[in-house]
């Protein structure tokens, strides 16, 4: 059976992603900070729909109102009904470990046209090796002027991760429903910021590491290694494990991760329709 959740499930849907917390990272942030009921005026409130077998909760796909659907299942048997409610919603990013994602694509593909596909690995930090730069400085986003910020994320998504209609108005969207242990941190040169990234999701136990980008003029100077380095020195103070998201084929990038310690957990992909 599937059906919609809304609050009386939140205790058994937190059981389900307690046990299955790294694979579940976007899920409990989200819904930790804002709930199963779908607020529609905030990016990361959705439709969350349950699987159960024998009335016990085997699987949940939540449809975000920013445009992704993260799927988690725990019984195969979930993958039909996903599939159907995958056919009559609409999402523009299907994302999750590869384990999860590649059988619904496989059903999927001949029923939606995607376009970019980003297969990736999923590190995790336990080992954590800190980088420091001296003569830059890294501040959070609420120390720094909000006009330098917006213009930083806008590139950081346009020419980062072809977000092509990303909008400064979204950016303040994404700063102002922040929570906070979601921190977004610049490096700053000279006066400009060259070098951003943030905590995309944070759990009771992880913080998970996105939108690290560099200004292409800067590149190549350990600018980008240092905004991760001082974020996992921030997560683990809180008692926390930093992980993050690197594709595959950017080896610069692993090689700096693992210079700071990460290891690879599993593979992941992001599917864009």
């Amino acid at each position: 059976m599937i059906r919609i959740l809304n609050e009386k499930d939140k205790p058994v849907v937190e059981e389900y992603l307690e046990r299955n917390h790294i694979d579940t990272t976007f899920l409990i942030g989200n819904v930790k900070y804002f709930g199963l009921e779908n607020k529609k005026d905030l990016r990361r409130c959705g439709d969350y729909y349950g699987y159960f077998e024998n009335g016990i909760l085997k699987g949940i796909i939540p449809f975000y109102n920013l445009g992704s659907c993260i799927p988690h299942f725990e019984s195969k048997n979930a993958i039909p009904h996903f599939i159907d409610l995958m056919k009559n919603n609409e999402f523009k990013f299907l994302l999750g470990m590869k384990k999860f994602i590649e059988p619904l694509y496989n059903e999927l593909k001949s029923l939606k046209q995607s376009g970019n596909i980003s297969d990736s690995y999923y590190f995790v930090n336990n080992n954590f090796k800190e980088f420091i730069i001296p003569e830059v400085e890294i501040k959070s986003f609420h120390e720094i002027d909000l006009d330098c910020i917006t213009d930083f994320i806008v590139e950081t998504n346009i020419k980062g991760f072809g977000n092509m209609k990303y909008t400064k108005d979204e950016a303040i969207k994404s700063l102002n429903q922040r929570s906070k242990d979601e921190d977004y941190l610049f490096l700053i040169k000279d006066n400009l910021i060259v070098a951003g990234a943030n905590i995309q999701t944070s759990t009771d136990r992880i913080s998970q590491i996105g939108a690290v980008y560099t200004l292409p003029e800067h590149r190549g100077r350990g600018y980008c290694k240092a905004v991760v380095s001082n974020l996992c020195s921030r997560i683990i103070s809180k008692g926390k494990i930093p992980t993050l998201i690197v594709r595959k084929n950017n080896m610069p990038a692993v090689k700096a991760y693992k210079a700071l310690g990460f290891e690879f957990y599993d593979e992941y992909l992001l599917i864009e329709f």
